[in-house]
């Protein structure tokens, strides 16, 4: 014991230095201890983090919330939107407002849908994210309005992101967890049209698409009755880029097998996980190249009931001019990298929506940046900028220029 206490009392005359030494010792430790404690904390921090974002990208979300959905309800009085100059919508005609998906499925239910020849049914579709339509820039209010003035006998219906998945949940539950787990606005808008065509029947038209002189002829959606069409696609104007069809303007009689493959393609070709996360591009797995690949999978005596609508007369995106219908290519829609955190490119989606810029500025402005940087275009790109190059001047005098990168 003695021997033991004699080793723990310090000798006498021992240099201060061991005592002193002792503390920084200790001290030593304990910076060692919150250092790795802090690492500790960090590591379990990104681990949550991560845990986060992997549940938030694989995992259904919720619905929208009630008060949410129900914000602004009845009847949208559209004959103010009319353009100055257009053709006027009569105030007691059906198509002078824009109905609830309720009120078109009582009226279904009632058989009061107006129909065609052609079995398909009387109904212009569209959409936008919530039934306020304050916040709806004017360009896009006065497209959706030419519906009206077209076929002031049509019904006009506005779904928004409530009634869309409604809609899923009433009619095609099974594919909910597909729905719900497309990381983009726009793939659940593109796989919208596909199902409201499918069970109401009628046409469908993007907010950017304006009718110029009538959808329901016999070169549209009411041909002879020799004529074996029943679903009816507006021809891809760019079928590099799109597949052979474009989905922003479709029309079908109601029930038609034809979209039974695009959902079963659909669903093939649903988000992944690295998707959901890092984004991805909607086109192949929601947009037009679903719609083209569904209908090159059918087998050939079936596609003769899905026919394509003639581009120069049912699109006209290029120069912004169609006898029937006119695709304005806004260019609104976006997919975002990182979709759930990315908020600045989503607060630049919004911005996009307020301005107007023809699709042909935007390509004609791309291929003359180029060339003012010294570049070689390609040779479809120097073909359309020695095509339409003349117009350039005019675009900047009547929409100014923009910084958006185009």
């Amino acid at each position: 014991v003695m021997l033991t206490q004699a080793r723990r009392r310090p000798a006498h005359g021992a240099p201060a230095a061991r005592e002193g030494g002792g503390k920084e010792e200790v001290s030593d430790k304990e910076t060692k201890k919150d250092v790795t404690a802090r690492s500790l904390l960090l590591v379990a921090g990104g681990c949550a983090v991560a845990l986060m974002v992997v549940r938030f990208a694989s995992a259904a979300p919720l619905p929208p919330p009630k008060a949410f959905c129900s914000q602004v309800e009845g009847d949208i009085d559209i004959t103010s939107w009319v353009k100055e100059g257009k053709n006027h919508i009569p105030k007691d005609s059906i198509g002078a407002k824009l109905i609830t998906p309720a009120k078109l499925e009582k009226m279904r239910k009632e058989g009061q849908i107006p129909m065609l020849e052609s079995g398909v049914p009387k109904i212009v579709h569209q959409t936008w994210p919530t039934r306020n339509t304050s916040n709806i820039a004017d360009h896009y209010k006065q497209w959706s309005a030419s519906w009206g003035s077209c076929h002031p006998d049509w019904l006009h219906v506005l779904w928004d992101d409530c009634d869309i998945r409604r809609l899923f949940a009433k009619h095609l539950p099974s594919f909910l967890p597909v729905f719900d787990a497309y990381p983009n606005p726009v793939q659940r808008a593109d796989i919208f049209r596909c199902l409201v065509t499918k069970e109401y029947g009628g046409a469908y038209a993007d907010m950017d698409y304006e009718c110029s002189g009538g959808i329901g002829g016999a070169n549209g959606l009411n041909p002879p009755k020799s004529s074996k069409c029943k679903v009816f696609i507006v021809n891809s104007p760019d079928p590099e880029h799109d597949g052979i069809l474009q989905n922003a303007f479709m029309a079908s009689v109601p029930g038609h097998p034809y979209w039974d493959k695009v959902f079963e393609l659909a669903v093939e070709r649903r988000s992944t996980l690295y998707g959901r996360i890092f984004g991805e591009i909607p086109i192949q797995n929601t947009g037009p190249g679903l719609v083209s690949d569904a209908y090159s999978l059918l087998p050939d005596d079936e596609k003769e009931a899905v026919c394509g609508l003639n581009a120069t007369e049912f699109s006209g995106q290029a120069l912004g001019e169609a006898p029937n219908a006119i695709h304005r290519n806004a260019g609104s829609w976006c997919a975002c990298r990182f979709p759930a955190i990315n908020f600045l490119c989503w607060k630049k989606c919004k911005e996009k929506k307020k301005k107007y810029v023809p699709s042909m500025y935007r390509d004609l402005t791309r291929h003359k940046r180029k060339l003012d940087r010294g570049e070689t275009l390609s040779e479809d790109d120097q073909a359309m900028w020695d095509k339409f190059g003349y117009l350039w001047p005019k675009y900047l005098e009547d929409y100014g220029e923009f910084d958006e990168d185009v």
